[in-house]
């Protein structure tokens, strides 16, 4: 697990679907985005630990981030940034030192998936309400509606099946053969690049998108950079992309050679 994903000690991190502060009468619609399910919009809070419990115990250099990510388009995008107690820039400040920006996209993605996982598991109700208890968000405290949850659960465990078949590698009910054509081509360079975008490892990213095996999804991926629609592998932007490329093979230089053969004694 990358280290970025795990709070250190007196922070934490929480992802819950709806955008910070805003009334919600209903839980949003789940989204298609590339692999993964995720709600239209959700927020991924940021902060010290004492900022969850009650305001006596917070001590006055405590903060924390709110940040409200929305999917449009098939891509998810944060729509807006809110903070208590100080102003938002002084916040996102502090809260950089603790996970970079870059990371925060990733974040919210990692901890929204842990939320509808658990969402699952507990069948849309879970013995605690995980925003009763807050203070600030006690109106939030209805916010299972039976509708909702009923499409949440069943879309979920459809979604867990199918992830399931494809780490067994086996084939998926939706399952068809895709032809490769330039088309095609422009899909799998537009999901690898969205992970990459995201940080996510790109080619299992495609393989997970189209329910496909994962050596089918690199020769695809290998395809696309020759038609020209991916960049060289080497150009790869992210840690994951970057793990996946082998190094280059090159000649030795007059002077390894050199050396070589003195050390050989020939």
């Amino acid at each position: 697990m990358s280290d970025y994903l795990t709070p250190p000690p007196d922070w934490r991190y929480e992802a819950l679907p709806w955008f910070a502060w805003d009334d919600m009468e209903e839980l949003p619609r789940l989204v298609q985005v590339g692999a993964t399910l995720l709600p239209e919009f959700f927020h991924l809070a940021i902060g010290n630990e004492r900022m969850w419990g009650p305001a006596r115990d917070e001590k006055p250099d405590d903060v924390m981030l709110f940040l409200n990510f929305q999917v449009f388009d098939g891509s998810i995008e944060m729509a807006e940034a809110r903070s208590v107690p100080f102003d938002v820039g002084l916040v996102c400040a502090k809260v950089q030192k603790v996970v970079p920006a870059s990371k925060w996209k990733s974040l919210g993605i990692h901890y929204m998936t842990r939320y509808l996982v658990t969402f699952m598991e507990d069948e849309g109700l879970p013995e605690e309400d995980p925003m009763a208890e807050r203070r600030a968000w006690r109106h939030h405290a209805d916010y299972r509606r039976p509708t909702a949850a009923v499409q949440w659960i069943e879309r979920l465990q459809t979604h867990a099946a199918d992830a399931y078949a494809i780490a067994r590698d086996q084939p998926t009910p939706r399952r068809r053969r895709n032809r490769m054509t330039v088309e095609f081509l422009r899909q799998v360079a537009e999901q690898y690049t969205f992970a990459e975008d995201s940080d996510q490892p790109p080619t299992r990213w495609v393989a997970d998108y189209f329910k496909t095996p994962h050596s089918t999804a690199a020769k695809w991926v290998a395809t696309a950079r020759r038609k020209g629609l991916l960049p060289p592998a080497e150009s790869a932007r992210n840690d994951a992309a970057r793990a996946a490329v082998r190094p280059s093979v090159r000649l030795a230089t007059e002077e390894e050679i050199k050396d070589l053969q003195e050390r050989l004694g020939t």
